[in-house]
Protein backbone atom coordinates (compact mmCIF):
# COMPACT_ATOMS: atom_id res chain seq x y z
CA UNK A 1 0.00 0.00 0.00
CA UNK A 2 1.33 3.39 -1.09
CA UNK A 3 2.09 6.12 1.79
CA UNK A 4 0.10 9.18 1.52
CA UNK A 5 3.72 10.91 0.18
CA UNK A 6 4.17 8.22 -2.31
CA UNK A 7 1.07 8.89 -3.68
CA UNK A 8 1.63 12.84 -3.82
CA UNK A 9 4.51 12.58 -5.67
CA UNK A 10 2.61 10.02 -8.53
CA UNK A 11 -0.53 12.25 -8.86
CA UNK A 12 1.97 15.50 -9.17
CA UNK A 13 4.10 13.57 -11.73
CA UNK A 14 0.89 12.84 -13.88
CA UNK A 15 -0.21 16.62 -13.69
CA UNK A 16 3.00 17.86 -14.89
CA UNK A 17 2.52 15.52 -17.28
CA UNK A 18 -0.93 16.75 -18.53
CA UNK A 19 0.27 20.17 -18.09
CA UNK A 20 3.13 19.91 -20.24
CA UNK A 21 1.23 17.95 -23.38
CA UNK A 22 -1.74 20.47 -22.81
CA UNK A 23 0.78 23.49 -23.08
CA UNK A 24 1.59 22.22 -26.16
CA UNK A 25 -1.78 22.05 -27.42
CA UNK A 26 -2.40 24.98 -26.50
CA UNK A 27 0.26 27.02 -28.95
CA UNK A 28 0.96 29.50 -25.91
CA UNK A 29 3.44 31.48 -28.43
CA UNK A 30 0.21 32.16 -30.66
CA UNK A 31 -2.11 32.99 -27.00
CA UNK A 32 0.65 35.18 -26.06
CA UNK A 33 0.81 37.32 -29.47
CA UNK A 34 -2.95 37.21 -29.44
CA UNK A 35 -3.14 38.98 -26.13
CA UNK A 36 -0.10 41.51 -27.35
CA UNK A 37 -1.25 42.52 -30.48
CA UNK A 38 -5.50 42.09 -30.19
CA UNK A 39 -6.44 44.79 -28.42
CA UNK A 40 -4.15 47.62 -30.15
CA UNK A 41 -5.58 46.11 -33.65
CA UNK A 42 -8.99 46.98 -32.62
CA UNK A 43 -8.00 49.88 -29.73
CA UNK A 44 -9.69 47.78 -27.14
CA UNK A 45 -8.85 47.85 -23.72
CA UNK A 46 -8.52 43.91 -23.28
CA UNK A 47 -9.48 40.99 -25.31
CA UNK A 48 -10.11 37.45 -24.46
CA UNK A 49 -10.38 33.71 -25.94
CA UNK A 50 -12.49 30.78 -25.46
CA UNK A 51 -12.90 27.32 -25.60
CA UNK A 52 -15.88 25.46 -25.64
CA UNK A 53 -15.72 22.32 -23.84
CA UNK A 54 -17.99 19.73 -26.07
CA UNK A 55 -18.83 17.65 -23.04
CA UNK A 56 -20.30 20.18 -21.01
CA UNK A 57 -22.31 23.73 -20.90
CA UNK A 58 -18.83 25.62 -20.10
CA UNK A 59 -16.43 27.96 -21.60
CA UNK A 60 -13.19 28.37 -20.86
CA UNK A 61 -11.11 31.37 -20.80
CA UNK A 62 -7.59 30.54 -22.46
CA UNK A 63 -5.95 33.29 -23.03
CA UNK A 64 -6.91 37.11 -21.77
CA UNK A 65 -5.54 40.27 -20.97
CA UNK A 66 -5.74 41.33 -17.68
CA UNK A 67 -6.23 37.73 -16.34
CA UNK A 68 -3.79 36.45 -13.91
CA UNK A 69 -5.06 33.44 -13.52
CA UNK A 70 -5.58 31.30 -17.21
CA UNK A 71 -8.32 28.52 -17.63
CA UNK A 72 -10.99 30.26 -15.64
CA UNK A 73 -14.70 28.40 -16.43
CA UNK A 74 -17.78 30.20 -17.01
CA UNK A 75 -21.22 29.11 -17.91
CA UNK A 76 -22.51 28.87 -21.60
CA UNK A 77 -25.54 30.65 -20.35
CA UNK A 78 -26.01 33.63 -19.58
CA UNK A 79 -23.39 35.17 -21.08
CA UNK A 80 -22.43 37.31 -24.08
CA UNK A 81 -19.83 34.77 -25.33
CA UNK A 82 -22.56 32.09 -25.03
CA UNK A 83 -24.92 33.86 -26.79
CA UNK A 84 -22.29 34.18 -29.23
CA UNK A 85 -21.58 30.63 -29.09
CA UNK A 86 -25.47 29.50 -29.16
CA UNK A 87 -25.93 31.25 -31.91
CA UNK A 88 -22.89 31.44 -33.79
CA UNK A 89 -23.09 34.73 -35.16
CA UNK A 90 -21.49 38.30 -33.62
CA UNK A 91 -22.98 39.70 -30.11
CA UNK A 92 -22.02 43.55 -30.28
CA UNK A 93 -23.30 45.16 -27.09
CA UNK A 94 -22.63 48.76 -25.81
CA UNK A 95 -24.28 50.52 -22.72
CA UNK A 96 -22.93 47.36 -20.60
CA UNK A 97 -22.10 49.16 -17.66
CA UNK A 98 -26.29 50.01 -17.77
CA UNK A 99 -27.38 46.96 -17.97
CA UNK A 100 -27.37 43.54 -15.58
CA UNK A 101 -25.87 40.17 -16.97
CA UNK A 102 -23.16 37.91 -16.32
CA UNK A 103 -20.47 40.32 -16.89
CA UNK A 104 -21.31 42.42 -13.95
CA UNK A 105 -20.58 39.72 -11.86
CA UNK A 106 -17.19 38.35 -13.98
CA UNK A 107 -16.74 42.20 -13.82
CA UNK A 108 -16.88 42.29 -10.01
CA UNK A 109 -14.76 39.41 -9.67
CA UNK A 110 -11.77 40.81 -11.74
CA UNK A 111 -12.51 44.56 -10.72
CA UNK A 112 -13.07 45.36 -14.08
CA UNK A 113 -16.45 47.36 -15.29
CA UNK A 114 -17.68 46.38 -18.76
CA UNK A 115 -19.20 48.98 -21.04
CA UNK A 116 -18.77 47.92 -24.96
CA UNK A 117 -17.85 44.58 -25.91
CA UNK A 118 -18.06 42.50 -29.33
CA UNK A 119 -17.58 38.55 -29.69
CA UNK A 120 -17.55 37.01 -32.74
CA UNK A 121 -17.39 32.72 -32.49
CA UNK A 122 -14.68 30.65 -33.82
CA UNK A 123 -15.61 27.76 -36.48
CA UNK A 124 -14.45 23.86 -36.46
CA UNK A 125 -13.56 22.38 -40.03
CA UNK A 126 -17.67 21.21 -39.95
CA UNK A 127 -18.82 24.23 -39.48
CA UNK A 128 -19.61 23.60 -35.62
CA UNK A 129 -18.70 26.77 -33.22
CA UNK A 130 -15.65 25.77 -31.04
CA UNK A 131 -15.17 28.78 -29.36
CA UNK A 132 -14.97 32.61 -28.96
CA UNK A 133 -12.71 35.65 -29.42
CA UNK A 134 -14.19 39.00 -27.54
CA UNK A 135 -12.50 42.32 -27.07
CA UNK A 136 -13.62 44.51 -24.44
CA UNK A 137 -14.13 48.49 -23.76
CA UNK A 138 -13.46 50.46 -27.28
CA UNK A 139 -10.43 52.89 -26.27
CA UNK A 140 -12.67 56.22 -27.57
CA UNK A 141 -16.00 55.43 -25.75
CA UNK A 142 -17.61 54.45 -28.81
CA UNK A 143 -19.13 51.03 -30.03
CA UNK A 144 -17.02 48.75 -32.15
CA UNK A 145 -17.84 49.53 -35.70
CA UNK A 146 -18.65 46.81 -38.15
CA UNK A 147 -14.77 47.31 -39.80
CA UNK A 148 -13.86 45.92 -35.83
CA UNK A 149 -16.15 42.92 -36.47
CA UNK A 150 -14.72 42.11 -39.90
CA UNK A 151 -11.29 42.53 -38.51
CA UNK A 152 -11.99 40.07 -34.73
CA UNK A 153 -13.87 37.85 -37.55
CA UNK A 154 -10.50 37.82 -39.51
CA UNK A 155 -8.35 37.23 -36.21
CA UNK A 156 -10.86 34.05 -35.44
CA UNK A 157 -10.19 32.58 -38.66
CA UNK A 158 -6.89 32.79 -38.76
CA UNK A 159 -6.64 30.85 -35.25
CA UNK A 160 -9.45 28.36 -36.03
CA UNK A 161 -6.93 25.71 -36.52
CA UNK A 162 -5.34 26.01 -32.95
CA UNK A 163 -8.89 26.32 -31.48
CA UNK A 164 -9.87 23.48 -33.23
CA UNK A 165 -7.12 21.29 -31.54
CA UNK A 166 -7.64 22.63 -28.37
CA UNK A 167 -11.71 21.57 -28.87
CA UNK A 168 -10.91 18.28 -29.14
CA UNK A 169 -8.38 18.02 -26.78
CA UNK A 170 -10.40 19.12 -23.67
CA UNK A 171 -10.62 15.67 -22.52
CA UNK A 172 -6.94 16.51 -21.25
CA UNK A 173 -7.96 19.02 -19.06
CA UNK A 174 -10.65 18.00 -17.56
CA UNK A 175 -8.41 14.82 -16.34
CA UNK A 176 -6.03 18.19 -15.13
CA UNK A 177 -8.58 19.28 -13.18
CA UNK A 178 -9.20 15.98 -11.73
CA UNK A 179 -6.02 15.58 -10.90
CA UNK A 180 -6.02 19.16 -8.92
CA UNK A 181 -8.74 17.82 -7.49
CA UNK A 182 -6.80 14.48 -5.76
CA UNK A 183 -3.79 16.62 -5.48
CA UNK A 184 -5.84 19.34 -3.04
CA UNK A 185 -7.64 16.07 -1.16
CA UNK A 186 -4.21 14.35 -0.57
CA UNK A 187 -2.59 17.55 0.93
CA UNK A 188 -5.34 18.09 3.22
CA UNK A 189 -5.30 14.23 3.92
CA UNK A 190 -1.61 14.98 4.80
CA UNK A 191 -2.09 18.05 7.18
CA UNK A 192 -5.30 16.33 8.35
CA UNK A 193 -3.94 15.19 11.70
CA UNK A 194 -1.95 16.82 14.39
CA UNK A 195 1.74 15.67 14.42
CA UNK A 196 2.21 12.90 16.42
CA UNK A 197 -1.29 12.08 16.87
CA UNK A 198 -1.94 9.41 14.09
CA UNK A 199 -4.33 6.86 14.70
CA UNK A 200 -2.96 3.25 14.06
CA UNK A 201 -5.37 0.65 11.87
CA UNK A 202 -6.45 -2.95 13.03
CA UNK A 203 -7.01 -5.79 10.39
CA UNK A 204 -8.87 -6.62 9.25
CA UNK A 205 -9.68 -3.47 7.15
CA UNK A 206 -11.20 -4.00 3.91
CA UNK A 207 -13.19 -1.15 1.32
CA UNK A 208 -16.66 -1.19 2.23
CA UNK A 209 -17.16 0.39 -1.55
CA UNK A 210 -15.73 0.63 -4.71
CA UNK A 211 -15.20 4.72 -3.74
CA UNK A 212 -13.14 3.39 -0.59
CA UNK A 213 -13.89 3.30 3.20
CA UNK A 214 -11.78 1.58 4.51
CA UNK A 215 -13.30 -0.53 7.54
CA UNK A 216 -14.37 -3.11 9.25
CA UNK A 217 -17.81 -4.80 10.66
CA UNK A 218 -19.10 -4.46 14.56
CA UNK A 219 -22.89 -6.74 14.60
CA UNK A 220 -23.05 -5.77 10.85
CA UNK A 221 -22.67 -2.58 10.82
CA UNK A 222 -19.21 -0.62 9.36
CA UNK A 223 -16.96 0.69 11.48
CA UNK A 224 -13.86 2.79 11.01
CA UNK A 225 -10.38 1.09 11.11
CA UNK A 226 -8.60 2.49 13.62
CA UNK A 227 -11.11 0.77 16.35
CA UNK A 228 -9.94 -3.07 17.00
CA UNK A 229 -12.68 -5.03 17.61
CA UNK A 230 -11.13 -6.76 20.15
CA UNK A 231 -11.37 -3.35 22.33
CA UNK A 232 -15.14 -3.09 21.60
CA UNK A 233 -15.75 -6.79 22.53
CA UNK A 234 -13.76 -6.38 25.75
CA UNK A 235 -15.91 -3.34 26.70
CA UNK A 236 -18.99 -5.21 25.88
CA UNK A 237 -18.12 -7.97 28.68
CA UNK A 238 -16.61 -5.68 30.78
CA UNK A 239 -17.35 -2.16 31.03
CA UNK A 240 -20.35 -0.82 34.10
CA UNK A 241 -21.05 2.64 33.58
CA UNK A 242 -20.96 5.10 36.46
CA UNK A 243 -23.42 7.41 38.47
CA UNK A 244 -21.22 9.96 37.51
CA UNK A 245 -20.28 9.00 33.23
CA UNK A 246 -22.13 11.09 30.87
CA UNK A 247 -21.85 10.16 27.04
CA UNK A 248 -22.59 12.55 24.54
CA UNK A 249 -24.23 9.95 21.21
CA UNK A 250 -24.19 11.30 17.94
CA UNK A 251 -23.14 9.99 14.60
CA UNK A 252 -20.65 11.52 12.56
CA UNK A 253 -20.58 15.75 11.64
CA UNK A 254 -23.98 16.47 13.55
CA UNK A 255 -22.31 18.59 15.56
CA UNK A 256 -19.91 16.16 18.29
CA UNK A 257 -17.22 18.86 18.87
CA UNK A 258 -19.92 21.69 19.73
CA UNK A 259 -21.69 19.74 22.16
CA UNK A 260 -18.45 18.56 23.60
CA UNK A 261 -17.81 22.08 24.34
CA UNK A 262 -21.26 22.78 25.51
CA UNK A 263 -20.85 19.88 28.29
CA UNK A 264 -16.88 20.65 29.04
CA UNK A 265 -17.99 24.19 29.60
CA UNK A 266 -20.62 23.09 31.84
CA UNK A 267 -18.82 21.04 33.92
CA UNK A 268 -16.02 23.53 34.46
CA UNK A 269 -18.94 26.28 35.46
CA UNK A 270 -20.95 23.99 37.90
CA UNK A 271 -17.70 22.01 39.55
CA UNK A 272 -14.73 22.60 40.84
CA UNK A 273 -12.16 20.84 38.94
CA UNK A 274 -8.52 20.00 40.11
CA UNK A 275 -5.12 21.47 37.83
CA UNK A 276 -4.71 18.36 36.47
CA UNK A 277 -8.52 17.01 36.03
CA UNK A 278 -8.35 16.74 31.88
CA UNK A 279 -11.34 19.55 31.78
CA UNK A 280 -9.34 22.00 33.61
CA UNK A 281 -8.16 24.11 31.18
CA UNK A 282 -11.52 23.57 28.50
CA UNK A 283 -9.75 20.56 26.74
CA UNK A 284 -12.15 19.04 24.39
CA UNK A 285 -10.54 16.65 23.09
CA UNK A 286 -9.60 12.91 23.44
CA UNK A 287 -7.82 13.08 26.93
CA UNK A 288 -10.75 15.31 28.64
CA UNK A 289 -13.55 13.48 26.38
CA UNK A 290 -12.58 10.14 24.99
CA UNK A 291 -14.59 7.57 22.60
CA UNK A 292 -14.59 4.87 24.69
CA UNK A 293 -13.60 2.25 21.84
CA UNK A 294 -11.08 4.56 20.38
CA UNK A 295 -8.99 4.60 23.56
CA UNK A 296 -8.44 1.43 24.72
CA UNK A 297 -7.53 0.47 20.85
CA UNK A 298 -5.06 3.30 20.57
CA UNK A 299 -3.99 3.30 23.96
CA UNK A 300 -2.98 0.74 26.41
CA UNK A 301 -5.29 -0.87 29.40
CA UNK A 302 -3.46 1.70 31.72
CA UNK A 303 -4.19 4.79 30.09
CA UNK A 304 -7.79 3.61 29.94
CA UNK A 305 -7.49 2.86 33.91
CA UNK A 306 -5.43 6.28 34.54
CA UNK A 307 -8.69 8.33 32.99
CA UNK A 308 -11.22 6.53 35.12
CA UNK A 309 -8.90 7.19 38.01
CA UNK A 310 -8.32 11.13 37.23
CA UNK A 311 -12.38 11.33 36.90
CA UNK A 312 -14.00 8.95 39.60
CA UNK A 313 -14.95 11.70 41.50
CA UNK A 314 -16.82 14.46 39.27
CA UNK A 315 -18.90 14.26 35.61
CA UNK A 316 -17.07 12.20 33.19
CA UNK A 317 -17.46 12.96 29.83
CA UNK A 318 -17.12 10.51 26.75
CA UNK A 319 -18.33 10.78 23.82
CA UNK A 320 -18.86 7.95 21.00
CA UNK A 321 -21.14 7.00 17.30
CA UNK A 322 -22.22 3.95 17.89
CA UNK A 323 -26.27 2.70 17.11
CA UNK A 324 -27.99 2.68 20.33
CA UNK A 325 -28.37 -1.35 20.56
CA UNK A 326 -24.17 -1.36 19.85
CA UNK A 327 -23.40 0.43 23.16
CA UNK A 328 -19.73 -1.02 24.61
CA UNK A 329 -21.15 -1.86 27.72
CA UNK A 330 -21.94 -4.23 29.77
CA UNK A 331 -24.15 -2.63 32.43
CA UNK A 332 -25.57 0.86 31.91
CA UNK A 333 -25.55 2.70 35.64
CA UNK A 334 -29.89 4.03 35.76
CA UNK A 335 -27.97 7.58 36.61
CA UNK A 336 -25.52 7.52 34.16
CA UNK A 337 -26.54 10.00 31.30
CA UNK A 338 -26.95 10.31 27.61
CA UNK A 339 -26.60 13.59 25.50
CA UNK A 340 -28.18 12.36 22.25
CA UNK A 341 -27.52 15.43 18.97
CA UNK A 342 -29.09 15.39 15.88
CA UNK A 343 -28.63 17.18 12.41
CA UNK A 344 -31.19 17.93 9.27
CA UNK A 345 -29.39 15.14 7.03
CA UNK A 346 -29.17 17.19 4.32
CA UNK A 347 -26.65 19.00 6.25
CA UNK A 348 -24.89 15.86 8.12
CA UNK A 349 -24.21 14.64 4.23
CA UNK A 350 -22.75 17.22 3.20
CA UNK A 351 -20.07 17.26 6.82
CA UNK A 352 -19.61 13.75 5.59
CA UNK A 353 -18.36 13.82 2.72
CA UNK A 354 -15.86 16.53 3.29
CA UNK A 355 -14.75 14.73 6.39
CA UNK A 356 -14.25 11.50 5.07
CA UNK A 357 -12.52 12.74 1.48
CA UNK A 358 -10.45 14.73 3.90
CA UNK A 359 -9.61 11.46 5.93
CA UNK A 360 -5.76 10.16 5.62
CA UNK A 361 -7.11 6.90 7.16
CA UNK A 362 -9.74 5.79 5.03
CA UNK A 363 -8.66 5.58 1.34
CA UNK A 364 -11.57 7.44 0.06
CA UNK A 365 -11.36 8.11 -3.80
CA UNK A 366 -10.26 11.49 -4.02
CA UNK A 367 -12.69 12.30 -6.97
CA UNK A 368 -15.69 10.70 -5.22
CA UNK A 369 -18.49 13.55 -5.95
CA UNK A 370 -21.52 14.42 -3.74
CA UNK A 371 -24.10 12.90 -5.74
CA UNK A 372 -22.44 9.70 -5.24
CA UNK A 373 -22.10 10.25 -2.07
CA UNK A 374 -25.36 11.24 -1.18
CA UNK A 375 -26.61 7.54 -2.58
CA UNK A 376 -24.22 5.53 -0.10
CA UNK A 377 -25.74 8.33 2.54
CA UNK A 378 -28.89 6.84 2.21
CA UNK A 379 -28.41 3.51 1.34
CA UNK A 380 -27.01 3.58 4.76
CA UNK A 381 -24.34 1.21 4.88
CA UNK A 382 -21.72 3.78 6.10
CA UNK A 383 -19.47 3.81 9.16
CA UNK A 384 -22.44 3.58 12.55
CA UNK A 385 -24.96 2.68 9.81
CA UNK A 386 -27.75 4.09 8.93
CA UNK A 387 -28.15 8.10 10.06
CA UNK A 388 -32.02 8.37 9.37
CA UNK A 389 -32.43 4.59 11.74
CA UNK A 390 -29.50 5.76 14.10
CA UNK A 391 -31.71 9.03 15.25
CA UNK A 392 -34.34 7.22 15.56
CA UNK A 393 -33.38 4.38 17.72
CA UNK A 394 -31.59 7.06 19.98
CA UNK A 395 -34.71 8.70 20.07
CA UNK A 396 -37.11 5.72 21.13
CA UNK A 397 -34.30 3.81 22.93
CA UNK A 398 -33.65 0.46 23.96
CA UNK A 399 -35.25 -0.89 26.95
CA UNK A 400 -31.73 -0.64 28.74
CA UNK A 401 -32.17 3.26 28.68
CA UNK A 402 -34.90 5.31 30.61
CA UNK A 403 -36.41 8.45 28.81
CA UNK A 404 -35.39 10.39 32.01
CA UNK A 405 -31.20 9.51 31.42
CA UNK A 406 -31.45 11.05 27.93
CA UNK A 407 -31.47 14.95 26.58
CA UNK A 408 -31.64 15.35 23.34
CA UNK A 409 -30.36 18.25 21.31
CA UNK A 410 -30.85 19.70 17.88
CA UNK A 411 -27.15 21.42 15.95
CA UNK A 412 -29.09 23.75 14.86
CA UNK A 413 -30.79 24.69 18.27
CA UNK A 414 -26.83 24.85 19.75
CA UNK A 415 -25.82 27.19 16.35
CA UNK A 416 -28.89 29.74 17.14
CA UNK A 417 -29.86 29.43 20.49
CA UNK A 418 -27.30 28.90 22.25
CA UNK A 419 -28.89 30.43 25.46
CA UNK A 420 -31.72 27.64 25.58
CA UNK A 421 -28.94 25.22 25.04
CA UNK A 422 -27.21 25.73 27.70
CA UNK A 423 -29.76 26.02 29.84
CA UNK A 424 -31.60 22.80 28.93
CA UNK A 425 -28.11 20.81 29.66
CA UNK A 426 -27.88 22.63 33.06
CA UNK A 427 -31.04 21.51 34.30
CA UNK A 428 -30.46 18.16 32.54
CA UNK A 429 -26.75 17.82 34.16
CA UNK A 430 -27.02 20.01 36.89
CA UNK A 431 -31.01 20.69 37.93
CA UNK A 432 -29.97 21.20 41.84
CA UNK A 433 -27.91 24.60 40.81
CA UNK A 434 -28.59 27.53 38.80
CA UNK A 435 -26.18 29.68 36.50
CA UNK A 436 -25.35 33.15 36.83
CA UNK A 437 -26.54 35.16 33.54
CA UNK A 438 -23.13 36.09 33.15
CA UNK A 439 -21.75 32.31 33.37
CA UNK A 440 -24.58 31.16 31.03
CA UNK A 441 -23.69 33.61 28.51
CA UNK A 442 -19.67 33.06 28.86
CA UNK A 443 -20.37 29.36 27.86
CA UNK A 444 -22.78 30.45 24.63
CA UNK A 445 -19.73 32.80 23.36
CA UNK A 446 -17.35 29.95 24.32
CA UNK A 447 -19.26 27.74 21.92
CA UNK A 448 -19.34 30.25 19.08
CA UNK A 449 -17.74 28.78 15.72
CA UNK A 450 -14.75 31.34 15.58
CA UNK A 451 -13.95 31.04 19.07
CA UNK A 452 -13.81 27.50 19.30
CA UNK A 453 -11.65 27.33 15.88
CA UNK A 454 -9.41 29.65 17.08
CA UNK A 455 -9.15 28.75 20.57
CA UNK A 456 -8.39 25.16 19.35
CA UNK A 457 -5.85 26.22 16.99
CA UNK A 458 -3.91 28.21 19.79
CA UNK A 459 -3.98 25.58 22.13
CA UNK A 460 -5.09 22.40 20.98
CA UNK A 461 -4.81 20.15 24.04
CA UNK A 462 -5.43 16.57 23.38
CA UNK A 463 -7.47 17.63 20.16
CA UNK A 464 -5.99 14.82 17.46
CA UNK A 465 -7.43 16.51 14.22
CA UNK A 466 -6.36 19.82 12.31
CA UNK A 467 -9.17 22.60 13.29
CA UNK A 468 -8.31 24.16 10.15
CA UNK A 469 -9.77 21.50 8.02
CA UNK A 470 -12.27 20.09 10.24
CA UNK A 471 -13.85 23.36 11.52
CA UNK A 472 -15.59 23.79 8.06
CA UNK A 473 -18.34 25.70 7.92
CA UNK A 474 -20.13 26.53 11.42
CA UNK A 475 -23.21 27.38 9.74
CA UNK A 476 -26.93 25.69 9.50
CA UNK A 477 -27.54 25.85 6.02
CA UNK A 478 -23.97 25.33 4.43
CA UNK A 479 -25.41 22.40 2.41
CA UNK A 480 -27.65 24.32 0.34
CA UNK A 481 -24.38 25.21 -1.34
CA UNK A 482 -23.20 21.85 -2.29
CA UNK A 483 -26.06 19.57 -2.69
CA UNK A 484 -27.45 19.16 -6.24
CA UNK A 485 -31.11 18.75 -6.77
CA UNK A 486 -30.72 15.20 -7.06
CA UNK A 487 -28.89 14.66 -3.34
CA UNK A 488 -31.26 16.66 -1.92
CA UNK A 489 -34.40 14.40 -3.54
CA UNK A 490 -32.94 11.50 -2.33
CA UNK A 491 -31.90 12.67 1.45
CA UNK A 492 -35.75 13.96 1.20
CA UNK A 493 -37.52 10.94 0.23
CA UNK A 494 -35.02 8.85 2.99
CA UNK A 495 -36.08 10.86 5.31
CA UNK A 496 -39.97 10.82 4.76
CA UNK A 497 -39.86 7.42 4.44
CA UNK A 498 -37.68 6.29 7.51
CA UNK A 499 -38.77 9.26 9.90
CA UNK A 500 -42.62 8.49 8.99
CA UNK A 501 -44.28 8.32 12.13
CA UNK A 502 -41.84 10.88 13.58
CA UNK A 503 -44.04 13.78 12.35
CA UNK A 504 -44.70 14.89 15.32
CA UNK A 505 -41.25 14.67 17.01
CA UNK A 506 -40.14 18.16 19.08
CA UNK A 507 -36.73 18.05 16.87
CA UNK A 508 -37.31 15.42 14.41
CA UNK A 509 -40.42 17.43 13.13
CA UNK A 510 -39.42 20.27 12.21
CA UNK A 511 -36.64 19.05 9.60
CA UNK A 512 -39.23 17.11 8.32
CA UNK A 513 -41.80 20.44 7.88
CA UNK A 514 -38.59 22.60 6.18
CA UNK A 515 -37.97 19.18 3.93
CA UNK A 516 -41.77 19.55 2.43
CA UNK A 517 -40.90 22.88 1.29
Amino acid sequence: MQSLDERMQRVVARRQELALRWDALRNNDLLQLLVVTLPGLLRAERCGLFVLDPDADELWLEAGTGVMQRQICADLDGSMVGECVRMGTCVNRSGLEQLQGAHQQAGEELSYSVSTAMTVPIHGVDGMVVGALQVLNRLDGQSFAEADQAQLEAVAHAIQPSVQRMHASRQLQQRSLKLDRTIEVLRERLEAMRPGHSFRTFEPAHLAHAEGFLHHRWNGRCYPPFIDRRATEHLTQSWDTQPNDVLLATHQKVGTHLAKKFLVELVRANVDLPDRHPMAEGDIGHGAMPWPEVLLSQETPGEWQRFQAATSDRPRLWYLHCAVEDLPCRRIHPQTRFVVAIRDPRAALVSQYFFWVRHPLLQVDPELDMDRFAELFVEGDLYFGSYFKHVREWLTPEPRLQASQICALRYEDMVERKADTVEKLQRFLFPSASLSADRAAEIAAATEFQTMKQGITANPGSFHLNPKLYFRAGTTDNWRQHLSPYAEKLVVNAARQQWVDLEEHPLVGPYLTAMAH
